[in-house]
């Protein structure tokens, strides 16, 4: 979201009421809420397709998101009330490549080497664990 979008608080006194935020540029509520649903439509998992040499490539992510909202009211005797509140929130990763040449499509996974390396840490470290685990065992 744009930085003049983004919601604005004036500073209040010790002990006074927080005010609730006012978004700018009109957006309301449900805008962000709308503009968070845009955020993690099909068009934002396929890149700009481009074509170098006849091959086509097709960038292609993962993506997620998740939101939440909120509310408010004020009736006590001793405070005012009111209440707001909604964000989300957005994950993407690449995924892959589409790679058109004539007739033919094929898929091209993205490789994480640091999921790799991890995963094979990990593996190594457990191996290590049970060959020591075994080597005391049999001792005993």
């Amino acid at each position: 979201m744009p930085e003049q979008d983004r919601p604005q608080t004036t500073p209040a006194a010790p002990g006074a009421p927080r005010p609730a935020p006012a978004w700018r540029a009109g957006l309301t509520d449900r805008s962000v809420l709308e503009e968070a649903v845009d955020a993690v439509t099909v068009r934002r998992v396929f890149g700009e397709a481009y074509e170098a040499y006849g091959t086509t490539v097709v960038p292609v992510a993962r993506v997620r998101g998740w939101g939440g909202g909120g509310g408010g009211s004020g009736e006590e005797k001793d405070s005012s009330g009111s209440g707001s509140g909604v964000g989300y929130g957005v994950h993407a990763e690449p995924a892959g490549v589409y790679v058109v040449r004539g007739d033919s499509v094929t898929w091209r996974p993205a490789v994480d080497a640091g999921r790799i390396a991890l995963t094979l840490g990990l593996a190594l470290c457990g191996a290590a664990a049970l060959v020591g685990w075994a080597a005391v065992t049999r001792r005993s």
